[in-house]
């Protein structure tokens, strides 16, 4: 047998720099925490080769004594924490303390830094754990360090780096999450290039840097978000940020941007609470954007789960993800969402002689009501078919102010624009101003035998009959589900199914959830379950077959998913009964549909995330003709 030794404190130290120094965008993250962690209000990133060439990095921060430079090298040395007990308190971004001693030992490391206690700085070089040089030096108050050669001691690592062009992507998708987690710290990030490829002005707003993050396109479409949810044992969550409008989705994740008190993370439950928001509103496969920034009570959180820190647990997980729901789906629900052609983002007033209109143009806080304790939008809808001489009405909620403003003058035929701004967001989009509070469409007629047309002022409305009918049948049966009115059909032969066998021993304590949702179960013998009577939708009954996966998820926890399940099946089978497109339908009979969809909390879409109107304003349409 091989005899057991204790490693050399280099061979530690190289071990311990695999957990930290993964690449060069992971040198970038734990040196740009620590500027943050300084007090930070200027930090500057600057790379060559994708960080593979050198990485420095410049802050004002308040620096490091001199006697303690030394120290800050040695593994598990931090000024963040004392005890483990500071673990679940900490609201610093590090604190770990293995940050600069991993660096040193795979790479040369040169340190300037200066606090504002005395006259000359220390420049200090570690090379492979190993001290070079220690000098004093005039220099600023702050930190500056540079990073290269790395991994020149450990070349079988330096194999598995990906090309510069690669490890620089990675890189700025880290100076862009930086950026978004903190708009109180002016970032400059440069990639091989005079000119920084992001660029914030450290003013504490969120929206300027979004704009240097995503530009105008995605600045222009987002809503603002805010909300105070009250957790158990007496705390809250504060969540405020933006989410983007139903119209503009990706087909992947890359635009969600969750943050815990500063600090960038990934979360699957964080996200599933904005998936099941936007359940409605957007197609399978789609992905909104979202810039979303959590404050709560460290001792609510984990964050010491991983090393890279990417990653926490909450210690009330369906809690949170509850009210992070509630939250947005709040948003979505005030919002007028209609899917307009032409610039519909950024509002502009039809020309008019000497006409002043007042543009919203200085960003201030969102300043959305939501009652501390939400609920789940569960409202009841009139369904009902109203008279076909009176004309539909919608009520909508007063718009939310998002800026204040400054005045400009619209001359015919001309409107004028804002000077950009000296620092900052050079030009902020024209707040999208609400409709009014009552709306009164006229009817005009059908096209294709499957859209109908509306007018009212100068907007028009394309309405899919299909689409509007498919959300007011969803809707109906929805609310018969959240009222726990489903009807049950009785099945002429039971049907056994086979199940978790722990799911079924704990089968009674969820009898009265399956009861509210329409079945009729029991268990049988102890890995199956016998079904006698399941949900009665569309005058069809669900398969029996749907019990089973819902009792899985039941047994995992996921009752809303359960819940879930249902409706899935009732937004597909709501398509198959809607009017279909191509089909004849009276006057009375689309306007009673659409006195239906806008009294639904989410008019703009299907159950299935495709648009159910669409309009398009009398100043675009005339733009098209070359009028305006």
């Amino acid at each position: 047998m091989a005899q057991i030794r204790l490693l050399d404190q280099a061979t530690v130290n190289k071990i311990a720099a695999g957990e930290v120094v993964e690449r060069p965008a992971s040198i970038v993250k734990e040196l740009t925490e620590n500027a943050v962690d300084a007090q930070a209000t200027q930090i500057t990133v600057e790379i060559k080769e994708g960080g593979i060439g050198s990485i420095r990095i410049t802050d004002n921060g308040i620096g490091i004594e001199a006697d303690q430079i030394r120290t800050a090298f040695l593994r598990h040395s931090t000024s963040k924490i004392r005890t483990v007990e500071d673990l679940l308190s900490s609201l610093t971004l590090g604190f770990r303390g293995e940050a600069l001693a991993s660096i040193a030992a795979v790479s040369r490391v040169e340190i300037l830094t200066k606090t504002d206690k005395v006259l000359t700085g220390i420049r200090y070089v570690i090379e492979g754990g190993e001290e070079k040089l220690w000098e004093e030096v005039a220099c600023p108050k702050g930190t500056t360090i540079k990073v290269e050669n790395l991994f020149f001691n450990t070349p079988a690592r330096k194999k598995f780096l990906k090309k510069p062009t690669a490890e620089a992507a990675a890189i700025t998708d880290l100076m862009q999450k930086m950026a978004l987690a903190h708009p109180e710290i002016s970032f400059r990030y440069l990639n091989g290039k005079r000119e920084p490829s992001i660029y914030t002005a450290g003013k504490g707003e969120l929206r300027n840097s979004i704009y240097a993050v995503y530009g105008r396109e995605l600045l222009d479409k987002l809503l603002p978000v805010y909300g105070s949810i009250a957790l158990e044992e007496g705390k809250t969550m504060q969540v405020e940020g933006f989410i983007s409008r139903p119209q503009m989705t990706r087909a992947n994740r890359t635009y969600e941007n969750f943050f815990i008190n500063g600090r960038y993370i990934r979360s699957t439950l964080l996200e599933k609470a904005l998936d099941e928001a936007y359940k409605d509103y957007i197609v399978p496969g789609q992905f909104p954007a979202a810039i979303l920034h959590l404050r709560m009570d460290p001792a609510a959180l984990d964050v010491n789960v991983h090393p890279t820190k990417m990653e926490v647990r909450f210690m009330q997980e369906e809690k949170t993800r509850t009210a992070l729901y509630e939250v947005l789906s709040a948003c979505l629900a005030e919002k007028d969402l209609i899917n307009r052609s032409g610039s519909f983002y950024k509002e502009t007033a039809a020309p008019q002689k000497e006409k002043q209109v007042t543009e919203q143009l200085e960003t201030a806080p969102p300043k959305l009501y939501i009652p501390q304790q939400l609920k789940a939008s569960q409202a009841s809808w009139p369904l009902s078919k109203p008279d076909p001489k009176t004309p539909f009405i919608v009520e909508e909620e007063e718009p939310v102010p998002v800026y204040k403003g400054k005045q400009i003058s619209v001359h015919e035929e001309q409107v004028a624009e804002p000077e950009p701004e000296a620092e900052g967001l050079a030009e902020e989009p024209a707040a999208y101003e609400a409709p009014p509070k009552q709306h009164t469409l006229r009817l005009i007629g059908q096209i294709f035998r499957t859209y109908w047309l509306a007018e009212e002022e100068n907007i028009f409305y394309i309405v899919d009959q299909h689409a509007a009918h498919e959300r007011v049948l969803y809707d109906r049966y929805r609310r018969l589900l959240q009222e726990e009115q489903m009807n049950t059909q009785l099945l002429m032969e039971p049907v056994v199914c086979g199940a978790n066998p722990k799911a079924v021993a704990e089968l009674a304590q969820y009898q009265n959830i399956f009861e509210k949702l329409g079945f009729q179960v029991e268990a049988f013998g102890e890995d199956a379950v016998i079904v006698r009577g399941v949900p009665f939708i569309f005058n069809s009954a669900l398969p029996p077959e749907d019990f089973a996966r819902m009792l899985d998820m039941l047994y995992e926890g996921h009752t809303d998913t359960a819940r879930d399940l249902l409706i899935d099946r009732i937004a597909m089978m709501s398509c198959k009964a809607a009017v279909k497109g191509n089909s004849t339908m009276s006057e009375e009979e689309a306007r009673s549909l659409l006195n239906q969809l806008f009294a639904s909390s989410n008019p703009y879409n299907c159950p299935h995330g495709r648009p159910t109107i669409i309009s398009m304003t009398q100043y675009e349409l005339e733009k098209k003709f070359k009028r305006v």
